[in-house]
């Protein structure tokens, strides 16, 4: 029996294959095409993958193709790139203090904690004006003026957002300027004087003329980072602003003319630079490195600490002689990069408060060591401390005066930069340990003398 459709069957049978023919026709052209079409295809999956699921999902996908592990050179490239990338523009203005005699000048506000800070500079213009003849004293050798003895006392101090409140910096102007001039060979922090309004003469000396005018100009710089290291160790090892946020303060303890060696009746203040009125100025500068907000968040800084202990040290020098003495005790907590150390006799007849070195001398300590528990870790024989001094003068490329001692723990062999990472692990010790600076003394009345420990707090390095 002959099987018979109808008319809509029969249309629909010829239309089903139309769309078979047509689906062949496709498939065709498609297999002619896949050749070049392959690779559009095979981009766009690749842009999708990383569009939705990030890089590592697709490393993790794609786990077929050797993955280049990250080598342990990276860091250390990273290092050696931020002290070629990392740009130093020089001093930038912060703030104006007013001088007053034998005060204490603080910033009104924080100074700036966006980047890192390398140094501040410490800027001081006035006019001293000599109603009679005093007698100025010369000054340190290291620096050839009494000027820096104005500034009795630097404190930086602020909030950090780990370890709470810090003093970082605490030391005298002129101790502060010598130091500088120490480890950095072959400087000496800036000072001109002009003599009764006379040109400025760069390293001019207080004149005694009488009725004369002398206006001074002097630049006090305070790193924040141990002096001498290479420049890719800096950005590890200054303050790094952003963990102050806000809260980085400084104060400026003045002296009056009397630590110059003159008397208030001879030279009464300090008056504005080139006028016999107003007050001197008291500018703070910064030096701060410039580095990328990517470079400088991986950056596990290291907070540098240089602080003074002088009362300690001067009841020794001024009242103890003997043999083997405890100078000072030094603080644990922090690793110790140098101790700095300073004798001398103290300038006579200064205004109550003001405390001046009138000479230095090497016959007050003769062998500066330093131990703990009560054992000498460096061991030195009596009068040793010529040759701690000669040492000295080839780590530092001068000769060293008399009355300064330096016990190094970052110094390396021969004329190249410091190693911070060599520092003495005093991070590691606790305060029943008696870690301490001692010496040989000779006593007198008249003696004093400081002990400045630098030290680091927290061990630098880069985050992953």
């Amino acid at each position: 029996m002959r099987n018979s459709w109808s008319g809509g069957e029969t249309r629909k049978f010829y239309r089903n294959m139309e769309y078979e023919r047509s689906s062949r026709q496709i498939a065709l052209v498609l297999l002619a095409f896949m050749p070049l079409l392959l690779p559009i295809v095979a981009l766009v999956a690749l842009v999708m993958v990383f569009s939705h699921h990030g890089q590592s999902h697709y490393l993790a996908a794609a786990a077929a193709a050797p993955a280049i592990a990250q080598t342990p050179q990276s860091k250390a490239n990273l290092h050696a790139l931020l002290a070629r990338a990392t740009r130093d523009q020089g001093p930038e203005f912060e703030q104006s203090l007013a001088w007053a005699n034998t005060g204490v000048l603080t910033t009104p506000t924080s100074l700036r904690t966006d980047r890192k800070i390398s140094f501040f500079d410490v800027h001081v213009r006035g006019r001293l004006t000599n109603t009679a003849a005093p007698t100025y004293r010369t000054g340190p050798v290291l620096l050839g003026t009494p000027l820096f003895s104005l500034i009795q006392q630097v404190t930086l101090r602020g909030q950090h957002f780990r370890y709470g409140a810090q003093n970082p910096i605490q030391m005298s102007g002129e101790t502060a300027a010598e130091y500088m001039a120490l480890t950095y060979p072959n400087y000496a922090p800036t000072f001109a004087v002009s003599d009764n309004g006379g040109a400025l003469v760069k390293s001019g000396q207080l004149v005694n003329t009488i009725a004369h005018t002398l206006d001074f100009d002097f630049v006090l710089p305070i790193p924040l980072y141990p002096p001498d290291i290479s420049g890719g160790d800096v950005p590890f090892y200054c303050l790094h602003g952003p963990d102050w946020a806000g809260n980085l303060y400084m104060d400026i303890k003045t002296a009056d003319p009397t630590a110059l060696g003159a008397t208030l009746a001879q030279v009464a203040t300090v008056t504005a630079f080139g006028s016999s009125t107003g007050v001197g100025s008291v500018e703070i500068n910064s030096e701060r490195p410039l580095i990328s907000k990517d470079f400088m968040a991986k950056i596990r800084p290291a907070i540098c600490f240089r602080t003074t202990n002088a009362q300690q040290p001067t009841a020794t020098v001024s009242g103890v002689s003997g043999s083997g003495l405890k100078l000072a005790d030094l603080t644990v907590g922090k690793d110790t990069t140098r101790i700095f150390c300073k004798f001398g006799t103290q300038l006579a007849a200064t205004t109550g408060g003001v405390v001046t070195f009138g000479s230095l001398s090497d016959l007050i300590a003769t062998r500066t060591f330093f131990s703990m528990d009560v054992r000498g870790l460096r061991f030195q024989g009596p009068n040793g401390d010529s040759v701690l001094q000669d040492y000295l003068g080839r780590k530092y490329g001068r000769t060293i005066p008399a009355g300064y001692r330096v016990m190094e723990f970052v110094s390396t062999m021969g004329p190249s930069p410091a190693n911070p990472k060599a520092a003495f692990p005093s991070s590691k010790l606790t305060a029943a340990r008696k870690f301490e600076l001692d010496a040989d003394v000779t006593a007198a009345a008249n003696q004093i003398s400081e002990v400045v420990q630098e030290m680091l707090l927290g061990r630098p390095g880069l985050s992953a």
